[in-house]
């Protein structure tokens, strides 16, 4: 069930049917925003051609998410933020950003989220480049190695 405070923006979500309905929907999640005159030129293409390609892969599982209501607004927000921080999907950080300052989040707490993301990457590269020089320490081929001799 959705908290209270979304139950607003999941009826909308629901109603959607165009892909202009789609996007200002999903508006509804931050207080104060308004649209441009086009929505977001790496979904235009989708809201002009194929509206049931948003229903398929974002529509649907975001109105699912909010609907759930397990997760309060500014805690999904920030993990939303740090997901797309990881997947490189930096346009997505924005409005993922904006929705959690409307609902009580502050640059120290985006800036921590960001920090957990380089930790994470930092530590899987250590562990990565650790596994790998293991590896070449350990080969026939790299042992067999003798230093040139000047």
């Amino acid at each position: 069930m959705p908290r209270p405070e979304e139950v607003e923006v999941v009826a909308a979500m629901k109603a959607a049917k165009t892909g202009e309905e789609i996007l200002q929907s999903w508006a509804k999640q931050r207080p104060g925003y308004v649209p441009g005159a086009k929505g977001d030129p790496s979904l235009d293409i989708w809201v002009e051609r194929r509206p049931d390609m948003l229903h398929t892969f974002a529509q649907n599982q975001l109105s699912g998410l909010l609907d759930r209501g397990i997760l309060d607004p500014k805690t999904r927000y920030l993990l939303l933020v740090g997901l797309y921080m990881m997947n490189d999907h930096y346009d997505g950080v924005l409005p993922q950003a904006c929705n959690a300052k409307a609902h009580g989040a502050t640059e120290e707490e985006l800036m921590e989220v960001a920090f957990c993301c380089c930790y994470s990457v930092g530590k899987a590269k250590l562990q990565e480049t650790g596994m790998c020089l293991d590896g070449v320490f350990k080969s026939p081929t790299f042992q067999a190695i003798t230093p040139i001799k000047k």
